[in-house]
């Protein structure tokens, strides 16, 4: 049985208006309906939820009938879609683990849970106790199937099941109790610790694209530093990232013995106090992997002594990532970006403030992209005030509209004199 919990804790005026009309008309109609997961999480721990989930008994097509600006999408699992003017609260129906999908008795990876089920089911099938919980905004109370309230508590991240099995059942699991850990300054529960590191191997089995997105929201969400930390503590990175292991590994050998690989951490920190437009993913994954690259190229020399090797910066960089496309299907557009941002990386470090753009940096459409990941490098090395003005100005020359071509005007050529008209034949006499 669920213990419920009567909840003042979360005022009405936090929570979306318009999930909260979707949960009082989806009770009206009859259906149980709740907010649940990650909201309720973060309305507890007092943090602003980035979105609202609502769920509920109500099957998809029931949700439609009662919402006229719903529209359902997904083939094998239907959600309900609820738009309210440029906004979206997603609602799904209660689900559960299904009981017939083929399994080995030695694999028990899910590759299909699409079942509808009730409500207890729904909790649990969810990972984390502290994302299993429901709210009913409407009478004020929070529903526990699985202890998350205690575990909020305590700051705890803990799998809902045998650890050994959840991690199996999923391997981005592990990768989403590190992220939760990192963002929410928790502790992982250890036999979950364990587990995570036992199997932390099976993580070559998930769908790349899944863990790509894990490892992207990783390094979009402010906590860059604290969550490539962990995943090197679990042994991760020799499983995901095993460039940037490498590089880490022999960090002690180049003297970086209180703090290995301190170029890239110090890139990671600076990413997390950006505080101007988000940076984009290419920028992201250049700042995890410039120092890499680096260590890569000079095979151990002091950062950004490039020298005058062939090949360049810019083919280590298309070695490394070609590694990242095979394992983590990483897109192509991406991967050229990253290479042209982290190829002119030096010649734009030393640029004089007055000097010209070169013709070839001119109007690029990475030259931005590639100013932002200057920008971190000076935020990581301590550049004082001088470093970023001096910058600020450069990015305005790299950004600044290509120049409108002056259309050249026509010669016009002598004009001829107009014809004569033909003359008129009079008639004889």
């Amino acid at each position: 049985m669920p213990s419920v919990i009567p909840s003042r804790n979360i005022s009405p005026e936090h929570i979306d208006p318009d999930a909260l009309k979707v949960v009082r008309r989806l009770q009206r109609f009859g259906f149980q309906a709740y907010l649940v997961g990650g909201c309720v999480r973060d309305l507890l721990l007092h943090r602003t939820p980035k979105d609202f989930d609502v769920v509920t008994s109500a099957l998809p097509n029931q949700v439609r009938k009662v919402f006229r600006n719903c529209r359902l999408i997904g083939r094998r699992f239907r959600l309900a879609h609820i738009h309210f003017q440029g906004k979206i609260i997603e609602t799904a129906t209660f689900r559960a683990c299904n009981p017939d999908a083929e399994r080995e008795p030695d694999d028990p990876l899910i590759r299909s849970d699409n079942v509808f089920g009730t409500q207890a089911e729904d909790a649990l099938r969810r990972d984390f106790t502290c994302n299993a919980l429901f709210y009913d905004p409407v009478a004020r109370e929070l529903i526990d199937y699985v202890g998350g309230l205690e575990d909020l508590v305590s700051r705890t991240i803990r799998f809902i099941g045998p650890p050994a099995l959840r991690v199996r059942e999923d391997p981005v699991r592990i990768l989403r109790a590190i992220k939760f850990a990192a963002r929410l300054k928790f502790a992982i529960d250890p036999q979950a610790w364990a587990a995570m590191v036992r199997y932390r191997r099976e993580l070559i089995r998930s769908a790349p694209p899944r863990v790509l997105e894990e490892i992207l929201r990783m390094l979009r969400g402010g906590t860059a530093e604290s969550s490539f930390r962990l995943m090197w503590e679990a042994g991760l990175l020799d499983v995901l990232l095993p460039e940037v292991a490498t590089y880490l590994a022999r960090a002690p050998e180049r003297g970086e013995v209180r703090d290995p690989g301190q170029g890239m951490w110090a890139y990671l920190r600076a990413a997390d106090r950006w505080r101007r437009e988000p940076l984009s993913d290419p920028v992201l994954v250049a700042a995890l992997l410039l120092h890499p690259m680096l260590d890569a190229f000079t095979h151990g020399s002091r950062p950004y002594d490039l020298g005058e090797k062939p090949g360049g910066l810019g083919e280590i960089a298309g070695r490394m990532l070609r590694g990242l496309v095979l394992r983590l299907h990483l897109p192509k557009w991406q991967v050229e970006r990253i290479q042209q941002i982290v190829s002119c990386q030096k010649r734009l470090s030393e640029l004089r403030r007055a000097d010209p753009l070169p013709r070839w940096m001119t109007h690029r459409a990475y030259m931005s992209e590639a100013a932002d990941l200057l920008e971190l490098g000076f935020m990581a090395s301590g550049a004082g005030e001088a470093a970023l003005v001096r910058l600020g100005r450069l990015e305005d020359r790299a950004t600044a509209p290509a120049p409108v071509p002056r259309r050249k005007r026509r010669r016009r050529g002598r004009r001829r004199p107009a014809a004569l008209p033909p003359a008129t034949q009079g008639s004889g006499a």
